[in-house]
């Protein structure tokens, strides 16, 4: 088996030096198979391995389809090979199919057949209505590969097909090898981790740990930009705005800082090892890569608002940081050495001011073999409003000042000073949260969600004890955001604009079925409520809310959908409140509430809440009727944790122009999409009508309620 970057025999001349840089934007369409061993319009050589020729060029940009043998080191594609050096990045532009996506055995294939058959319509599993429009679409192009990985991940084979356990399903980066085995332990990369119910969890390579940076990462297109040094590199990650743990584009959030990683050559790029959840199908689609020295950033503090070696002569305070002004010793006395900095009086601490809150400290603990404890404080406010990291050799904690009182916030023996050698300490801070971190591993295990002194600007170093084997090195303090630099701009996510609203609905009026009822506001005239699917019933109840009639004895029969004619059939930015049956769970209730966008009836897409006892989470689903047949095993959804409750209202909102989607739960947005990323040759739907409805997912809804319709367009 020829290596991607060895198609036909020979290793393709490298064009690539740690001075010329290259941009990919997957101009050129190419058939599965013909990618890896191209060059790209520009003459870019495209490198790496796609071992099932399942990488393909559509529509601008490149797609991964699943691997029916998943694993590292089968699908991926990178440049290079590249000296390391200071500023050297490399920024990709990528959807993954699902963030959540990993090795899972699924149910019989007697039952998911059966199931498949059925349809999300609940058809009985041997109607012909069915399947006659499934011979005619263009879903069944798919079907082969499919049944195939269904057998190999069904539990009843499990005996005749060996897969590895794998819970990490995608890393981008600067890899040690073109074909990487193993990108977690290598190189310098961010990486995927599965997490179920919350989806996706973004790690980033910090010496030999995998530092967990963001929990909840959710399916939307997303910036990943790790730029390399010397030693190490600097992680950063940008997305569309109101996204959890990432900036909005045309900013990066710094993510973290890797001082160790000395591999060269490297390779930059993206590999995956498995895609989809549960058997689904879900491409990966990579829109453009880039790999360029970036202006200015060719030092070892990179992005630093301050950044100071710690090195030298004389008191720390007699001489300028390296970048950001100058320490102001409070308490003790501190001395520069030619090694690092050190403490030569007990309770030594020093402090600076910055321009900005910090969002990623980063500092060096050079410890001897008997370790004395050291302190890393931020948010300084003055010198009774604070927080402290305090990692000694035996443990670490959390503390906050608050005028005279200090609380120990957080406390474990888990975590701790490593004796005789370099230790990592880091703080990210968002503002309403943070997280720590010692040598690349996660303190306390969790987030805070702390606000308090969330606009303090002042950062320090304090020590306990003096001794003069223990050193501060390579301190660094980067700003929550900095702009994306211009050279690495491969365009931006999709954000749909603002647009008046069209229909204004509040579920006013005499109690009653909802079909027949005139819309109470906005600009469509005569805008009248009719049931479009199904035999279930949507009911005004006359104090302003429209609920489900159902309940866990009598569910909803199947999928409801009640829609209003709409006028801009190029775009649809739908809102409605939905408030799930129940009040906590156990109690059998199924929220299966959200928002359609209908062409005709043969041609409809619904987006709809997820909310079930089965599963410890809920998530946002979408699914699509297209060509008069509904592949259910297409359906594309994000699993979004406890931000969906029973009982508890929340903000739906689709926005949807006929090719693309976007969903958004009380403003956050949770799920993007393009029709093309899952259907290549679709043309865009024609939005002729709108609304609501009660959606069918392993399961029907028991009664969710919705209030205050909103169209837009």
């Amino acid at each position: 088996m020829l290596t991607a970057s060895d198609p036909k025999g020979e290793k393709p001349e490298s064009i690539t030096s740690p001075e010329s840089a290259i941009a990919d934007f997957y101009e050129d369409a190419r058939v599965p198979g013909q990618v890896i061993g191209s060059f790209s319009p520009t003459g870019v050589c495209r490198q790496g391995r796609d071992v099932e020729r399942q990488i393909s060029i559509d529509h601008q940009a490149l797609r991964f389809q699943p691997l029916l043998n998943p694993g590292w080191g089968r699908q991926g594609i990178v440049y290079g090979p590249y000296t390391r050096q200071n500023g050297l990045a490399l920024a990709v532009f990528l959807l993954n199919g699902h963030n959540t996506s990993q090795i899972e055995r699924l149910e019989p294939l007697g039952k998911r057949f059966k199931q498949w058959l059925r349809g999300a319509a609940q058809a009985e599993y041997w109607d012909w209505p069915r399947l006659k429009p499934w011979i005619a679409s263009f879903q069944k192009y798919w079907m082969g590969r499919r049944v195939v990985w269904w057998i190999k991940a069904t539990a009843q084979f499990s005996r005749y097909f060996k897969w590895p356990r794998l819970d990490e399903n995608l890393a981008v980066g600067w890899f040690s090898q073109d074909v990487p085995l193993d990108p977690i332990t290598t190189g310098n990369t961010l990486v995927i981790h599965a997490t179920g119910a919350k989806n996706g969890e973004l790690w980033a390579r910090v010496g030999k740990q995998m530092l967990r940076v963001v929990q909840g990462l959710q399916n939307l297109q997303i910036y990943y930009v790790v730029i390399l040094r010397e030693r190490g590199a600097a992680y950063y990650g940008a997305t569309v705005p109101n996204a959890r743990g990432l900036a909005a584009y045309p900013n990066l959030r710094p993510l973290g800082i890797d001082p160790f990683n000395q591999d060269t050559p490297l390779y930059g790029g993206v590999y995956q090892s498995i895609l989809g959840q549960f058997g689904f199908r879900v491409d990966t689609r990579v829109y453009g890569t880039q790999i360029t020295p970036v202006t200015g950033l060719n030092t070892w503090y990179g992005t630093a608002q301050m950044a100071d070696r710690l090195r030298g002569t004389g008191d720390l305070s007699e001489n300028l940081a390296e970048v950001g002004g100058q320490w102001q010793v409070i308490s003790g006395h501190y001395e520069r050495t030619a090694l690092g900095t050190r403490a030569i009086q007990a309770d030594s601490l020093a402090t600076t001011r910055l321009a900005q809150p910090p969002g990623l400290i980063h500092v060096l603990v050079r410890t001897p073999a008997q370790v004395a404890g050291v302190k890393l404080l931020w948010r300084i406010q003055d010198q009774h409003h604070f927080w402290c990291l305090w990692a000694e050799s035996d443990r670490c904690c959390l503390g906050l000042q608050v005028g005279d009182c200090w609380r120990v916030v957080a406390a474990s023996e888990l975590w701790f000073l490593l004796p005789d050698q370099l230790n990592s300490l880091q703080i990210l801070d968002e503002g309403h949260t943070f997280s720590l971190y010692l040598n690349g591993r996660l303190l306390f295990n969790k987030w805070f969600i702390e606000p308090r002194f969330q606009d303090a600007t002042g950062v320090g170093l304090a020590t306990v004890k003096p001794d003069p084997d223990l050193l501060f090195q390579d301190f660094e303090v980067h700003p929550r955001q900095i702009p994306l630099p211009p050279e690495l701009n491969l365009g931006s996510p999709w954000i749909p604009g603002e647009m008046p609203i069209a229909i204004l609905e509040d579920f006013t009026g005499e109690p009653g079925d909802l079909e027949g009822h005139s819309i109470t506001g906005g600009a469509i005239p005569d805008a009248i409520w009719r049931r479009e699917l199904g035999s279930g019933t949507i009911k005004l109840t006359g104090t302003g809310t429209a609920t489900v009639q159902a309940s866990v004895a009598a569910p909803n029969p199947g999928r409801t959908a009640y829609t209003v004619a709409w006028q801009n059939p190029e775009f649809a930015d739908l809102q409605v409140n939905i408030t799930p049956p129940g009040n906590h769970r156990w109690q059998g209730q199924k929220g299966r509430g959200g928002l359609i966008f209908w062409q005709d009836r043969d041609n409809y897409i619904l987006i709809a809440n997820w909310l079930d006892d089965v599963y410890d989470g809920a998530s946002v689903s979408s699914f699509f009727h297209l060509n008069g047949f509904e592949e259910l095993y297409d359906a594309v959804w994000s699993n979004v944790g406890n931000r969906i409750q029973w009982g508890v209202p929340h903000q739906f909102r689709a926005v949807f122009d006929g090719g693309r989607y976007i969903v958004f739960i009380n403003d956050e947005p949770l799920l993007y999409r393009a029709l093309t990323d899952i259907y290549p040759n679709i043309k865009p739907l024609h939005i002729n009508r709108v609304g609501i409805v009660a959606n069918w997912e392993w399961g029907d809804d028991t009664g969710s309620m919705f209030q205050h319709f909103i169209a837009r367009g």
